[in-house]
C-alpha cells in the first residue's frame, strides 16, 4: 500500500510525496511508457523525463519543464517543444542533449516503479510577485552532483487541478493542486548495477550516493526574459527540504475489514510485529512527539460504468488506538449499485510541527444490498417485549375428582380414586318400573267453599 510524507515547503505551498507500495508496486514498462534522459555538460547533471504521449498518466515531460542555463543554476531556461527548434537542439543549448538522442532503449523492456508528487496551493494562490515556480526533485550521484529526476514549471497562466473535498491541514485550506510520477529512487537504488538498468543510465553507470535522500526545491521565477523565442526565468530559491528515498513507517499499514461481530466495518492502524498504541508511543517519546490519528473514510459506489463518492466522514481519536473505528456504510444506490468502495486514509498527525504519517487502505465489496438505506427488520412487537403468562386449566368433566374413604389405613379397598376409577369398579343393576306417576306440572290450590241453605216453598213437591 501507498504512504505519504507531507512537507510544508510555504506558507501557501504544500508538498505530499507519495511512496509507491513496497509489498505489492505497481510497474510501468518502458515499452509502453518512455523514458528520455538529457544529459548537461555545464552541471553535469541528467534530467528524467517521460515522453508527452504518456503525459496524462505520468505528468513529468519535457514541454513543462525547465532546466539550469548556467552552473550556478541561478537562471533556468524552459524547454517549450511547441517550438520550431527546442532549446535543447539550438546552438546556444548544445550543453543539452538534442531531441533526437533523448529516448532511451532497453532491452528487455524494464518494468519501473515509480513514487508521485503532488503540489497543493492554498485557496486564492497567486504566486506573489512570481511569474511561476519550479519544482524539482533531484537526487545525489555517487560523485555528488545532483540529478533531476524531475523539474516542472507551474506558471502564473497554467491551470491546476480542482481539489474536490479541499484539504485542511494546519488551519490552511487547500483546494487546487497538480501531480506527476517519478522513478522509486529507492527502488532504483536497489537495482543490480548492469548497463540496462535504469539507475545506470541514469546516473551514467556512477550509482547513487550511498543511501540517497530525496531533495525537494521550489524556486520562484521572479523575472521572465525572452530572447529568440525562448524563454529564460531568473530565479530565486523558496525552500527545500530533504527526505528519506523510502517510508521508514513501511511496518505501519491501515486496515479496513468487515466485523464477523455484526453487519459493520472496522478500520484501524495495524504494525506488524507490534500494536498500533505501541506505534505510537514510541513516535510520543522521540522528544517531539504529540501523535493523535484521524480516520478519513469516502464512499464510492458504482452505477453502471458510473463511479461516484456518495460520502465523506473524518473521525478522530486521541487514546485507545488498538480499539477500531466501528463504521456502517449507507449506500445510496443499493438496488441498482454493482459495487461500493471504503477508501480509507489513516492519518497520524503531529501536533507539535504539523508534520504528518498517511497510510491508506481500500475495500471493495459487490453485496450493496446488504448496506442500502434501510435494513431489514424482524417485526419483534413491542420492544421490549412485554410477555403475558397463562395458568392453563382444561375442561374437567369430574372425571379427575379424588374421592376418598376418609380412613387413615392404607389398604386396598379404602385407597382414594378418581371418580372416573371408581365408575369402573361400579356394579350396575336394572330395576323395572311398572307404575309411572307424572308430578310434573301439579298444581294445588285451596278454594273457601259458600254454604247456601235452601228451603222449601210452597208448590213445590220436592
Amino acid at each position: 500500500m501507498e504512504s505519504s510524507r507531507f512537507i510544508q515547503i510555504s506558507s501557501e505551498i504544500l508538498i505530499e510525496y507519495i511512496y509507491t507500495s513496497q509489498s505489492a508496486p505497481p510497474t510501468f514498462s518502458t515499452a509502453t511508457y518512455p523514458i528520455e534522459l538529457m544529459r548537461d555538460t555545464q552541471t553535469e547533471g541528467t534530467y528524467f523525463f517521460n515522453t508527452s504521449a504518456v503525459s496524462a498518466t505520468m505528468g513529468n515531460y519535457r514541454d513543462i519543464s525547465s532546466v539550469p542555463n548556467n552552473i550556478a543554476r541561478t537562471q533556468y531556461v524552459s524547454l517549450n517543444t511547441s517550438l520550431a527548434t527546442p532549446y535543447n537542439d539550438s546552438a546556444a543549448g548544445s550543453f543539452l542533449t538534442d531531441s533526437a538522442n533523448l529516448l532511451q532503449t532497453f532491452a528487455p523492456a524494464l518494468e519501473v516503479k515509480y513514487d508521485k508528487v503532488k503540489i497543493y496551493f492554498v485557496a486564492g494562490f497567486n504566486f506573489t510577485g512570481f511569474d511561476g515556480i519550479v519544482f524539482e526533485v533531484l537526487a545525489p550521484r555517487r560523485d555528488g552532483v545532483m540529478l533531476n529526476l524531475a523539474s516542472i514549471d507551474f506558471m502564473k497562466g497554467d491551470t491546476p487541478n480542482l481539489i474536490a473535498d479541499p484539504l485542511l491541514l494546519a488551519d490552511r485550506l487547500y483546494s487546487t493542486y497538480i501531480e506527476w510520477r517519478v522513478p522509486s529512487l529507492y527502488y532504483m537504488n536497489e537495482e543490480p548495477d548492469v548497463a540496462n538498468s535504469l539507475a545506470y543510465k541514469f546516473t551514467e553507470g556512477q550509482g547513487f550516493l550511498g543511501t540517497p535522500a530525496i531533495t525537494l526545491r521550489a524556486s520562484g521565477i521572479f523575472q521572465t526574459i525572452v530572447e529568440n523565442a525562448y524563454s529564460f526565468y531568473e530565479m530565486q530559491e523558496i525552500n527545500s527540504v530533504s527526505i528519506l528515498n523510502r517510508d521508514v513507517y513501511d511496518n505501519l499499514y491501515a486496515q479496513v475489514i468487515e466485523s464477523t461481530a455484526g453487519d459493520y466495518y472496522e478500520l484501524s492502524g495495524q504494525v506488524t510485529g507490534s500494536s498500533f498504541s505501541n506505534f505510537i508511543s514510541a513516535l510520543n517519546n522521540q522528544g517531539d512527539g504529540d501523535y493523535m490519528v484521524f480516520y478519513e473514510i469516502s464512499v464510492t459506489e458504482q452505477v453502471g460504468l458510473v463511479f461516484s463518492q456518495t460520502s465523506f466522514q473524518v473521525f478522530s481519536q486521541t487514546e485507545d488506538f488498538d480499539l477500531p473505528i466501528l463504521f456502517r456504510p449507507i449506500i445510496k444506490n443499493a438496488n441498482t449499485a454493482v459495487s461500493f468502495s471504503i477508501n480509507y486514509v489513516l492519518r497520524l498527525y503531529n501536533r507539535a510541527d504539523n508534520t504528518q504519517i498517511i497510510k491508506n487502505a481500500k475495500l471493495t465489496s459487490f453485496d450493496a444490498q446488504k448496506y442500502g438505506r434501510q435494513m431489514i427488520q424482524i417485526n419483534l412487537g413491542v420492544v421490549p417485549t412485554v410477555a403475558n403468562v397463562y395458568n392453563q386449566i382444561n375442561n374437567d368433566n369430574g372425571n379427575q375428582i379424588v374421592v376418598g374413604t376418609g380412613s387413615t389405613v392404607a389398604s386396598v379397598d379404602n385407597t382414594a380414586n378418581t371418580s372416573e376409577q371408581i365408575a369402573e369398579k361400579l356394579v350396575v343393576k336394572t330395576s323395572y318400573v311398572t307404575t309411572f306417576r307424572d308430578r310434573l306440572k301439579i298444581k294445588a290450590a285451596i278454594t273457601p267453599v259458600k254454604i247456601q241453605t235452601i228451603t222449601e216453598s210452597d208448590g213445590d213437591t220436592n
